[in-house]
């Protein structure tokens, strides 16, 4: 992890774990603060990972709302899924993954709701331009397949919906190991999706990832 909280700092930490100690890239939390991933202040970060082909993965933290969700696991139930929306939200309407087309970034747990949200989020641009496309005039359906999620879904129907939206081949396995609402063993609802063909399987279980750390095949063969 980074110290997003001085993005000067969180940069030249950023160029040591890749540059010297030869690292696929970093994870960061889903906010900063009070700061969105949009926030200006942010954006040369995500530059410089853009330059140095790091893989940012984005997992979620201090959720919203903490004194409505006491109960129930709600934080982690409810608040994590909501915090990556919010996260992949913001970097499609704040135009970060517009200005850094090739900025390689992944969110955990399936994207959250994002997923369930994308038809709503197309609609608000679509009828709230002037709301929502204050800081960039492209729909949101463009940068479907500019990202990546992982597999952690715990539901084949979820994640059937997500190969639709972003495809299998921007689906990486996820395995939240070794926390409670990870799975037991990685990879293993994928495999119990018979419907899904060869070349789906092996994209969510090892070719997505590959890709996305941007590592070869033969390095762990």
């Amino acid at each position: 992890t980074v110290p997003l909280q001085a993005p000067d700092l969180a940069i030249a930490e950023l160029e040591r774990c890749v540059v010297d100690l030869r690292l696929a890239g970093v994870e960061i939390g889903t906010h900063v603060g009070a700061w969105n991933l949009d926030a200006p202040e942010l954006f040369p970060f995500f530059a410089r990972a853009a330059e140095l082909g790091a893989a940012i993965f984005v997992h979620p933290w201090e959720m919203l709302a903490p004194e409505r969700m006491r109960k129930y696991w709600l934080p982690w139930l409810v608040g994590m899924p909501t915090e990556s929306a919010i996260a992949i939200a913001s970097l499609i309407f704040g135009g970060v993954l517009e200005r850094l087309p090739n900025l390689r970034i992944c969110f955990a747990h399936g994207g959250g709701s994002f997923g369930a949200l994308f038809g709503r989020l197309a609609r608000g641009f679509e009828t709230r331009p002037d709301l929502v496309a204050v800081d960039n005039v492209h729909p949101p359906e463009k940068y479907l397949g500019r990202f990546y999620l992982d597999s952690l879904t715990h539901d084949p129907a979820t994640l059937r919906h997500l190969m639709t939206l972003v495809g299998a081949n921007r689906i990486a396995l996820g395995s939240d190991y070794p926390f409670p609402l990870g799975e037991a063993c990685p990879g293993a609802m994928i495999e119990a999706m018979t419907d899904l063909s060869t070349v789906e399987r092996e994209w969510l279980l090892f070719r997505s990832a590959l890709e996305f750390l941007d590592r070869p095949l033969e390095a762990f063969l």
